[in-house]
């Protein structure tokens, strides 16, 4: 031991250390302060969990303020005469610890020599001081190196013990340290040290203890008793903690607050209660944040550990937006920081004296800490877009760090400062919560923030979300099995399935193609077209009951491995992982008044825009979403949601068709490939059919001209405009097309696009992207998975041909795009770029045809009215603007979809290269050419009204 009264930990103990020598006042005894001895309460039950207990800070000296070595140790020993609370240990005297102050000693130094800055070095020091327990009893709260360049000192490395100062305490002497570093001595003298608060704490401050401990009995006693039941036996480490790191959620924090004339901090506050209220269902919640105490003036500059935690509830009663729950949560907050100054021991009798357990009553609420420098108001606030926002969301990381063996909440938050923005640690106990939730919730929060920097956000605080809508995501798989009570009368029950196998694959190729499109639809309307919402009606004679319907769909999840999967990230790649086991939420929606929705369908309506609206969470959600909605006790409508990135429209059909007979109580023939089978063949058998199809993609897309490739101008706005024409003239013409040339009605549509595309010119070819299904590969057609991708179609208009012609080369020309739209996406993708096209853009300026019509054949076709009866049906045809998208990677897409009694075709245009004025002719000229050559051959230019020959 190189220093007489010193304990130096063995770590470091060899290393070269410089002794430094302090002198001061108050040397003195004290009991713990009331913070510490919740410490020293959380080390006796937990064990020391050094890694949070110790504050790591470090002071940069820049190179022209380097000071020599002993210029530097001599400010450290002023540092450490300044602050009794840096020359304080916590022996135990007749069983308790007591602080202990002394007027002189011996602080060991470490001394590292660095290059550069020194910063390397440094977090070196840090992370050796920091990284070994504090000896609280025997070892001072504070461990200094000094980084030396060129004999010049260029870092300073402190490690506080949180045992004795707090995070404010630690910026108060390293602020201290800088003007001695500066200055060489300090003229004011310094604030209250530890024992000196103690004194007061366990004098003339008990009285507003009592206040305290009373305020806090009478708010929990306006909690409801629900413990949160397990899900599992957890995993080891139980508590695992994600790591958020973001500049846009701290930009969006700080116009928020700003807006508001609230602290950042409780903006945050909001936003992790809003996400986790969410998630739970419950209206009524207790908060738990982190207070410093120092509202007090004379705490304002104190060398001690004041935090403790605060305690408030929240209600959530009147489904308040964003706004309101803002300002509840300032209110709550500020009252429970109020109250956050007390006696712990006291504290804790006032419960027990009531029969309340105090160390189990934590655990179902929320904790919050803030541990940041100034995260209040002051200062112009900073200004961002909300195209800046969602550019500064794309940098954002999630991680995750060390796991806790144990906490006393099941679900916490820590706020810290971190380069150019903030880092949110959302620690889980996994007995309780799922892992997956960890960074699902963080990315919510950071969602809503950004959202409401721009926007009043509506409850249930899911941006896109409507006023007045109902919990807009339903609690996700691994959540608890019993039944949560929502608004109106609605619960939650759990499907629960059982008997499969737990495994992972890499994505389909399917699977990756939209998940290509989920990244590029960033918009809600972007989701909501990547959800398939399906309606089956119950007849009144089956009298079905609730748990009937829950067990079916349990059995739809054991039969349908794909639904039964989500998504993780492996080896940066993302998989799929089916579960074994586990339970799905089902919403139970009673009608409430049955004489005016008889039969549930109103009702079904509803809840298939709510359980469709929000984007589903891959990572932690099932990709099937359900609901019942009950008429006098019955079920008489089921309300599915499929993720398309799971299963496309054909596989959706096949689960309602399985599902209705499970309902009905019949047992489905065996099951088709699943999305794991479905990857394990595209790994294997499939590698040579993607090799021909990426082929025949480059030798067609040779020489191929765009429709779409000169602006018509400058942007304007909206850029991203949706035009849709309703017609029943369209749909009697083409099956009557279809008939007549003895091809498909979807050759039709493709022929009747590319006319008119391309009528207005010369060209010799036309190239148009298909979506294909890809069902006719053998074992497809039962599969349950996503298999639709994109194919592309090469016309050839060489020599004028007629419609009828043209529907010809159309069917070869289709057919070989539709047998070579079955690939590996990566392997496509690497072959277009190698060969100098940008493989997310190079499609844009050729028009993208979806036919998406739930039943394109119909089965012969009828005789269908004559030429002048479709003709009158014309004026009947309806077009309308609908709303437009904030981003779409296509210059003109044309969607065919069902309506009622006709064919709806949407045209989604980017107008600085498909203007708006050219959307109705567009699609009206279709309209037209279709009727006209139902019942003749139209020539080329294929315009309606040319004669033949």
């Amino acid at each position: 031991m190189p220093f007489a009264d010193v304990v130096i930990p063995v770590e470091w103990a060899s290393e070269p250390l410089a002794p430094v020598e302090f002198s001061g006042t108050g040397a003195t005894t004290a009991p713990l302060t009331w913070a510490q001895q919740v410490l020293w309460r959380s080390i006796s039950r937990f064990g020391s969990n050094h890694r949070f207990l110790n504050l790591r800070r470090s002071i940069a000296v820049s190179a022209r303020a380097a000071k020599d070595l002993p210029t530097a140790l001599r400010a450290v020993g002023a540092l450490v005469s300044r602050h009794a609370a840096l020359r304080t240990r916590l022996p135990v005297i007749d069983g308790e610890p007591r602080q202990e102050a002394v007027a002189n000693g011996v602080l060991p130094v470490l001394v590292c020599a660095g290059v550069g800055d020194g910063a390397e070095a440094a977090r070196a020091a840090a992370a050796r001081l920091g990284d070994v327990a504090f000896d609280h009893s025997a070892e001072w709260p504070l461990r200094v190196a000094l980084v030396t360049v060129d004999d010049r000192v260029r870092q300073v490395v402190l490690v506080f013990s949180h045992t004795t100062v707090d995070a404010h305490a630690a910026e108060v002497v390293l602020r201290d340290l800088r003007l001695l570093l500066l200055r060489g001595s300090l003229p004011t003298p310094p604030g209250p040290q530890s024992t000196e608060v103690a004194v007061l704490q366990h004098g003339p401050d008990l009285r507003r203890s009592e206040r305290s401990a009373a305020y806090w009995l009478r708010e929990y006693r306006r909690l409801p008793q629900e413990p949160w039941e397990a899900t599992g036996p957890g995993l080891d480490p139980p508590v695992r903690r994600g790591v958020l790191v973001s500049s846009a959620i701290d930009t969006a924090a700080r116009m928020v607050a700003a807006r508001h004339r609230v602290s950042a901090s409780a903006v945050l506050l909001a936003a992790y209660h809003a996400v986790a209220a969410r998630h739970s269902g419950r209206t009524l919640v207790g908060l738990f944040p982190m207070a410093h105490n120092r509202f007090r003036t004379d705490y304002a500059e104190a060398v001690a550990n004041l935090g403790q935690v605060g305690f408030c509830v929240m209600d959530l009663s009147g489904r308040p937006d964003f706004t309101e729950l803002l300002s509840r949560v300032w209110t709550s907050s500020l009252n429970g920081l109020r109250h956050a100054y007390y006696h712990s021991a006291s504290l804790r009798r006032t419960f027990e004296e009531q029969g309340i357990d105090f160390d189990s009553m934590f655990g179902p609420q929320y904790y919050f800490n803030d541990v940041r420098m100034s995260v209040g108001g002051g200062g112009r606030p900073p200004a961002a877009t909300p195209a800046d926002l969602r550019a500064a969301m794309a940098a954002s990381t999630l991680s995750w760090t060390e796991g806790l063996d144990q906490t006393a909440w099941h679900m916490l938050t820590h706020v810290v400062d971190e380069p150019g923005g903030v880092g949110i640690t959302l620690s889980a106990d996994t007995r309780h919560i799922g892992m997956d939730a960890v960074h699902t919730q963080l990315r919510e929060m950071e969602e809503l923030v950004v959202a409401a920097a721009h926007n009043e956000v509506p409850w249930p605080w899911s941006p896109g979300a409507t006023p007045g809508a109902a919990p807009a995501t339903i609690p996700a798989g691994g959540g608890s099995g019993g039944v949560a009570v929502l608004a109106e009368g609605e619960e939650v029950v759990s499907a629960s399935f059982s008997g499969g196998r737990a495994a992972n694959a890499p994505l389909t190729w399917g699977q990756r193609a939209m998940w290509r499109s989920l990244e590029e639809f960033d918009s809600p309307a972007g989701y909501r077209a990547l959800c398939l919402p399906r309606q089956l009606p119950v007849p009144a004679r089956a009298e079905l009951t609730v748990a009937r319907a829950v067990t079916a769909i349990g059995a739809l999840l054991e039969r349908h491995e794909s639904l039964r999967t989500r998504f993780r990230r492996r080896d940066d790649e993302l998989h799929q992982e089916a579960a074994a086991s586990g339970r799905m939420p089902v919403l139970v929606h009673p009608v409430p008044r049955p004489a005016e929705d008889p039969d549930g369908r109103a009702a079904a309506t509803g809840l298939t825009a709510r359980l469709g609206g929000p984007r589903f969470d891959h990572v932690a959600e099932w990709p099937l979403r359900a609901a019942l909605v009950t008429v006098d006790g019955r079920v008489r409508q089921v309300v599915v949601v499929l993720s398309h990135a799971t299963v496309d429209v054909h596989a959706a059909d096949l689960v309602l068709r399985d599902l209705r007979a499970l309902l009905g109580g019949s047992t489905p023939a065996a099951a088709g490939l699943q999305s794991l089978g479905l990857a394990g063949r595209e790994r294997e058998v499939e590698q040579r059919r993607s090799q021909r199809a990426v082929e025949y993609w480059v030798r067609q897309f040779a020489d191929l001209t765009p429709s779409l490739s000169d602006p018509v101008g400058p942007a304007p706005e909206p850029r991203y405009r949706r035009g849709s024409l309703v017609s029943t003239a369209a749909h009697h013409a083409v099956r009557l097309v279809a008939a007549r040339n003895r091809t498909s009605t979807a050759n039709v549509i493709l022929a009747a696009t590319a006319a008119g595309l391309t009528g207005d010119g010369g060209r010799q070819t036309c190239g148009i992207v298909v979506m294909a299904n890809n069902r006719f590969q053998p074992g497809h057609a039962e599969a349950i998975g996503t298999l639709n991708q994109i194919g592309l179609c090469r016309l050839d208009l060489s020599g004028r041909p007629g419609f009828t012609e043209l529907l010809s080369r159309t069917g070869r020309a289709a057919l070989d795009a539709y047998r070579h739209a079955y690939y590996d996406p990566a392997v496509w993708e690497r072959t277009f770029t190698d060969l100098g096209h940008e493989h997310r853009t190079f499609l844009a300026p050729y028009c993208y045809l979806n036919d998406a019509r739930l039943l394109h054949e119909a089965g012969p076709a009828p005789s269908g009215p004559d030429g002048a009866g479709l003709r009158t049906m014309l004026p009947d045809s309806r077009f309308r603007w609908l709303a437009e998208l904030e981003q779409f990677p296509w210059r003109c897409r044309l969607q065919v979809l069902d309506a009622p009694e006709g064919v709806e075709l949407v045209v989604t245009a980017d107008t600085r290269y498909f203007p708006a004025q050219r959307v109705e002719p567009f699609l009206r000229g279709i309209e037209a050419l279709l009727v006209e050559a139902a019942h003749r051959d139209v020539p080329w230019p294929w315009t309606p009204g040319t004669a033949a020959g």
